[in-house]
């Protein structure tokens, strides 16, 4: 067998390139998204020209259609060669219009969903307390996580893929700039945060049950966390915690923390989003939202998958080779985050 490539792409609201859920599923021309119009040949043809430059065994993709009909036309017109689809691909049923996809090649990778008996521990509601007031009130991902199995030449890999709760507050930034409304904004930041580490920590006590009874499992989280290393403005001065370090694990317990495969990518390429902060007044922001996460055993051994060595990537070349221009209009890039990934090689 030889490696095995993985990566995450966020398709950047790709159900606005189809017509509506109740009609047959078919492109649109052109399409709006906030105030602006695009081609929709344009964006698809580009964010196809990525995947494809990646070519990944295995593509979480975030920010999926709402429709498997949507995501078959997609592959079968952009992501196919002579009438045959490189891809294969499993559709969550939930996230609405942002639903969460895995694009797998039926050559070397069989997958399947995890049976709803193995996945509740991902999915369930439970009690959380993501106001702030002190009351437990029963809470569900805003988005469940896409469970599967992927078998790969005998080998076994749990695969979940993350959407977690938006940071994103609408007119958030005239809100900010206004001293009598800002509070208002604060108490929706931190509400939104509180709502990603419920979410993250859901994730991580399902993969806790998992490593209990199977510490050697290959076990991979992967997708758009919202969140970064270190702490933003909301994390450092109100709750005082970083909603990713929740995922990978405690220092206490380090034959359970998780391995980030972009861990060894250089720091000044350690980002996959750009955007202008205006609480912190920092122009272009570089943050790393989009992450790969590891079990213990695919990077200390033991797992029938480990990270080949130094694999970790942010495709900032693959992905600047799809932009027109400056790319801030849709159809002029493939998407607005850069996708990571990596390679696992047999054990």
């Amino acid at each position: 067998m030889t490696d095995l490539k993985v990566a995450t792409v966020n398709g950047e609201w790709m159900n606005d390139w189809f017509t509506a859920d109740a009609e047959t599923a078919a492109f649109v021309p052109t399409f709006s998204k906030d105030g602006e119009h695009g081609v929709t040949a344009e964006a698809a043809g580009r964010l196809a020209g990525l995947i494809s430059a990646l070519d990944a065994d295995i593509v979480a993709l975030v920010e999926a259609p709402s429709r498997p009909a949507e995501l078959k036309l997609f592959i079968d017109e952009y992501l196919s060669e002579n009438g045959r689809p490189a891809y294969d691909f499993v559709l969550g049923d939930s996230g609405g219009s942002q639903k969460l996809a895995l694009l797998f090649k039926p050559g070397r990778v069989a997958l399947s969903l995890t049976p709803s008996s193995e996945a509740g521990p991902f999915i369930d509601p439970w009690l959380a307390d993501v106001d702030g007031d002190g009351t437990l009130n029963e809470y569900a991902f805003t988005r469940n996580p896409l469970c599967c199995g992927a078998d790969v030449d005998g080998g076994r890999l749990g695969v979940v893929v993350a959407h977690l709760k938006s940071n994103f507050i609408n007119r958030g930034r005239q809100l900010w700039q206004d001293p009598a409304r800002r509070l208002g904004f604060v108490r929706a930041a931190l509400r939104n945060r509180r709502r990603i580490a419920n979410e993250a920590m859901r994730i991580r006590r399902a993969m806790e049950r998992r490593l209990a009874t199977e510490p050697d499992a290959a076990m991979i989280v992967l997708g758009d966390l919202n969140d970064g290393p270190g702490q933003d403005y909301f994390e450092e001065f109100y709750l005082a915690h970083n909603v990713t370090d929740i995922l990978v694990g405690s220092p206490y317990q380090p034959e359970r923390l998780f391995g980030h495969a972009q861990a060894d990518v250089e720091e000044e390429r350690r980002f996959s989003a750009v955007f202008d902060d205006f609480v912190t007044k920092e122009p272009n922001r570089h943050v790393l939202l989009d992450h790969i996460l590891l079990s213990p055993a695919m990077t200390h051994g033991g797992a029938p998958l480990t990270k080949v060595p130094g694999s970790g990537r942010v495709e900032h070349d693959a992905w600047a080779a799809q932009l027109d221009g400056d790319g801030s209009a849709r159809d002029r890039r493939a998407t607005d985050h850069r996708p990571v990934s990596v390679l696992l090689t047999p054990a």
